[in-house]
């Protein structure tokens, strides 16, 4: 029984990666309104039936594609545990930023067909709220500072290196990403710090290294 499930699960997740692939191939040819049932079957190389076991149409596609995306982004910088990123006086910036850096790299064609779409600026809007309030969170376990000033660090840092993706992506991401990754960290820890240091905080945000 285990192992039916195992492979039907298998057949499930494959099922749905090609009707989500070709959601994204066919949303660069053609707006979601114009995209058919039956067209996107034959891209998928699945039946109606087949697509309608798992949608009701292509927008669901699109929203779950979107939804996954932000998922696997927020896992991955989860994955890293924020538990181990303080060791009672200096956090290690490193590594969010190579977590946020590797999911980047891991999705780039995924982004790729967004941009083309216009849909990846949605997109980056989703991952940002959601690191925002993981990131205050995990921040106000351990900072005994206002929480008005953990709220200010996170806006600069998170709305700050998202805007600088959104720009790295819409020109073509001719800058490596763990050199876009490696400058964000470098104005973010300067920024961080030097606030902390008017405020008599005596917190350093370090070890970014690449």
């Amino acid at each position: 029984m285990l192992e039916t499930n195992r492979k039907m699960d298998i057949r499930v997740i494959k099922t749905k990666k090609a009707i989500h692939e070709g959601v994204l191939q066919l949303l660069s040819e053609k707006p979601i309104d114009d995209i058919s049932i039956t067209e996107l079957a034959q891209v998928a190389q699945i039946n109606r039936k087949t697509f309608y076991n798992y949608y009701q149409n292509p927008y669901q596609v699109l929203d779950e594609l979107e939804n996954d995306l932000v998922e696997e982004f927020v896992n991955a910088v989860n994955a890293s545990d924020w538990d181990e990123w303080y060791n009672g006086h200096e956090f290690d910036f490193h590594k969010i930023f190579s977590c946020i850096t590797r999911s980047v790299q891991e999705n780039r064609e995924t982004y790729r067909y967004l941009l083309k779409i216009g849909k990846t600026s949605d997109i980056m809007i989703k991952i940002e709220s959601r690191l925002k309030v993981e990131a205050i969170d995990y921040f106000s376990r351990y900072l005994e500072i206002d929480r008005d000033i953990i709220i200010l660090i996170v806006e600069y840092v998170v709305s700050g290196m998202f805007a600088v993706y959104r720009k790295w992506f819409s020109e073509g991401q001719h800058i490596p990403a763990d050199e876009i990754a490696k400058k964000i960290g470098i104005i973010s820890l300067g920024g961080i710090n030097a606030l902390l240091a008017s405020y008599n905080i005596d917190i350093k945000i370090g070890r970014l290294e690449f």
